[in-house]
Parts: C-alpha cells; structure tokens; sequence
C-alpha cells in the first residue's frame, strides 16, 4: 500500500486564483519473494530466504513466523537488532547466519512440518508491510539401504522370477522402482507381463515399503550368461538408494550320446 500526499498553494497573479495540485509519490516496499526448501531430511541445516526491494524507504522490520507462531524478527534500529523468540516447537536459529534477509535453522526435525511466512514492513515514507508464504516438509530417510531377496540365484529360460525388495523405516514411506539390466520396469510393458505389487507397514511412527515382483524369464534377458535387477528406493528429491543383484542364467545341460559304432569289417 503507497500512501500519496498532496497539497495546494494559492497564487495571486493578476488578481486571479490559481491553484496548482502537487502530487509528491512516496516509493515503497515491493517484489517480495520467499524461498523455501519443499522437501528437507531431518537433521539437515536449512536457511529460508525473503527478498523485497525497498525502493528507497528504510526497512523497518522483517518477521518469521512458523504457521502462526513467530520465531524470528529483525528490526534494524534494536539493540540488538536480532531476536529469537523461544516457541513450543524446537526452532534452533543460526543467528550468525541470518540477516535482514536470510534465517538459517539448524538439525530441523518432522515437527517443523509446515507453512513458514516471511512479513517485511518499510519504514519511511512508505510504511508499507508485505507477506509471503510457502510450505515446507521435513522427512525422517531411512537410515538403511533397500534390501533384495530372491527365491534362487540361477534361473532357466522360462521360469518365473519371483523378487522382492523392501526399504528401511522412514517417514514417509518411501517410492520403490525397479530396473532390469539398466532399463526400467513398469507393469505396462508391451512385451513382457510384469506382476508388480506394493506395500507398506508402519511401525510406531515410522514406516516402509515393500515391493513384491514376478515375471517369466526370456532368453533376451540375459547379458553374458546374467541378467542384473536394480532396486531403487526413493523420497521426493531429497533421497535415493539403490541395491542390485545378479541372477545366473541356469542352462540345461545336454546328456551325452552314447552308442555302439560297428567295425568296418564287420562284427562288433
């Protein structure tokens, strides 16, 4: 919001009134942006950012709320001009490294799942304040990598695989992809029939995923006498594990042929 001032000055000339209107534009606050994280691991260092541009007023104040609760404030002409507000949520603010623009949260954990808003007031002459918002997920990754099981580590042409692969705890439970010899899988593969079914069992407040695959074996397959499945376990952009095993092609073996060969000349 500007606030406009105007005013009028009367002239006498030649005994006529004339009033000029001055219009004086005060500049103010504009362009503010936020930048928030969409998707943190707990423990993770974070810094959130608001940038504005002042047009020429002072910056009164900058405030940091965590949904409606205020953590954080900076007012340049306090003494100190930082203040840190201790709140029911455990907010640990890096105050070394945070500013008129940038608040730093260190070793953030799943409570701090949520909307951060960013509130700039000018100070003068534009006494101008606004607000910016975005929303922020912490996620607990699994601490383990994804594990593979199968029923044999041979297999023949034919055969049906049967393969399962299953993630550590985490929150939330995290995606699982497969790949076979570097190409991915999906259930809507036109030539081969891939039997794919996930789920998901939780454990307190923890969870993990399991996935659950079957599929005939093929000749193309197999690469130099194997053939390589890859497991990938995966939360957002934030984290990404794999695990990969190798399969034996199981080729049958061939009797020998026996026989009796006749002599030349006769006889056995």
């Amino acid at each position: 919001m500007y606030r406009d001032t105007s005013y009028s000055v009367r002239l006498n000339v030649s005994h006529n009134d004339i009033f000029l209107l001055l219009f004086a534009g005060a500049t103010g606050l504009k362009d503010l942006t936020i930048n928030v994280p969409a998707v943190v691991r707990s423990g993770d260092t974070v810094t959130l950012s608001c940038h504005y541009d002042l047009e020429g007023s002072s910056l009164y104040t900058i405030q940091w709320f965590f949904n409606t609760v205020e953590f954080y404030s900076y007012i340049p002409e306090r003494n100190p001009p930082l203040k840190i507000f201790d709140v029911e949520v455990d907010i640990q603010v890096n105050d070394s490294k945070s500013n008129t623009h940038d608040v730093t949260l260190m070793n953030v954990s799943r409570q701090l799942t949520g909307t951060y808003k960013c509130e700039v007031s000018a100070g003068s002459p534009s006494y101008h304040t606004l607000i910016a918002r975005a929303k922020m997920e912490v996620i607990d990754a699994p601490k383990t990598d994804p594990t593979i099981r199968t029923e044999k580590d041979r297999i023949a042409v034919r055969e049906t695989l049967r393969v399962n692969c299953s993630s550590g705890d985490s929150r939330p439970a995290p995606t699982i992809t497969w790949k076979l010899n570097g190409d991915p899988i999906t259930e809507d593969n036109n030539k081969t029939q891939y039997i794919i079914r996930h789920c998901h069992s939780h454990n307190n407040d923890s969870q993990s995923t399991k996935s659950i695959m079957e599929f005939e074996v093929k000749e193309n397959m197999f690469r130099n006498g194997s053939l390589h499945l890859r497991c990938t376990a995966s939360i957002s952009d934030v984290y990404r594990k794999s695990t990969d095993i190798v399969i034996t092609e199981d080729k049958p073996h061939l009797a020998p042929i026996t026989g009796v060969k006749s002599s030349p000349y006769g006889g056995k």
